[in-house]
């Protein structure tokens, strides 16, 4: 097999390529042959240094795979060869074979492609259980950072299943048709000061109601748009921000009885089936939309550096 190690961490010149054999299942495992790989902006954080679950180097990048049974071990019943499977594993998931928990691999219907089932893993996840960890109601409104990206395209479309009220994104101008597009009401240009006041504006004056935020920035004008009882939940650090809460914005939170909180997906681990069968249910029936781009596998730095520059929307995936 071919795969992806980060010897020491940098940028994306430090990604390289490594053979070895293909990796054998052990009990309760089944091996794939690689079709397609999902990048996630955590694997740029990691390889840069800076996300916390990768702490030293070498590693090996990625955590999630589609394609094609080749091989199970004991005590695994259900799978053939040639299978279309999907999964996510804990590290490694840049490689053209893999091993997932027969228990955790999730079987592709026969209409979904690898690529874009990739977008439902991680990034699908998490935009899923952000809207129940944020404890969505019927009417309310929602604001999503990156509405474009891979989380917040999902997000937007998952938001207006569940019957959200007004659904606002943040993303660069050249962005927003694509926004729209997916749905949501309002977008607006998160560079530009003041986009607060579009906010309270398309919300009548009343702020969102939940803030899907993947920036991590304290320092903030959300504070300005909080709605009462609102959720503020991050789930990433993109922004790079090192600014802690400042005092001043602390009455926001108290005076509205609003929640500031962190997000990690694996804290959702046990519902990952009852999320991704829902979702999937949406893509069999036309109501969700898996947009993607693909780069091959030998141009892995290419993928993360447009990622990194902002180039992308939706899911990039790598395909051997």
């Amino acid at each position: 097999m071919k795969f992806v190690e980060v010897q020491h961490f940098g940028g994306p010149e430090v990604l390289r390529f490594v053979e070895e054999a293909d990796p054998e299942p052990k009990a309760g495992q089944v091996a794939i042959e690689v079709k397609a790989i999902g990048i996630n902006f955590a694997d740029i954080m990691a390889r840069e240094g800076t996300y916390p679950g990768v702490p030293s180097a070498p590693f090996r990048p990625g955590y999630e795979v589609a394609g094609v049974v080749t091989a199970w071990g004991e005590s695994v019943t259900g799978f053939r060869g040639g299978e279309r499977v999907m999964g996510i594993i804990s590290n490694g998931g840049y490689t053209t074979h893999a091993v997932l928990n027969a228990q955790e691999t999730i079987r592709l219907p026969d209409a979904l492609d690898f690529a874009p089932a990739t977008a439902l893993l991680v990034q699908g996840l998490t935009a899923y259980f952000l809207l129940e960890a944020g404890n969505l109601r019927e009417g309310q409104s929602v604001l999503i950072a990156g509405a474009a990206g891979g989380v917040g395209s999902l997000a937007i479309q998952i938001a207006k299943l569940k019957g959200a009220g007004k659904v606002m994104g943040l993303a660069s101008p050249s962005k927003h048709e694509r926004a729209h597009s997916l749905g949501a009401d309002a977008v607006f240009d998160y560079t530009q000061s003041g986009w607060s006041k579009s906010v309270l504006s398309e919300t009548d004056g009343a702020g969102f109601s939940l803030f899907l935020d993947s920036q991590g920035d304290l320092g903030s004008e959300a504070f300005d748009a909080l709605g009462q009882k609102a959720y503020w939940l991050i789930y990433g650090g993109q922004s790079g921000s090192r600014s802690g809460l400042p005092v001043e914005r602390l009455w926001s939170l108290v005076g509205k009885n609003a929640t500031l909180r962190g997000y990690n997906l694996f804290g959702n681990i046990a519902d990952f089936e009852r999320g991704l069968n829902e979702m999937l249910g949406w893509v069999s029936s036309g109501k969700l939309q898996l947009d993607v781009q693909r780069f091959p596998f030998s141009e892995v730095a290419q993928a993360q550096e447009a990622i990194s520059n902002r180039k992308t929307t939706g899911k990039v995936v790598l395909e051997p």
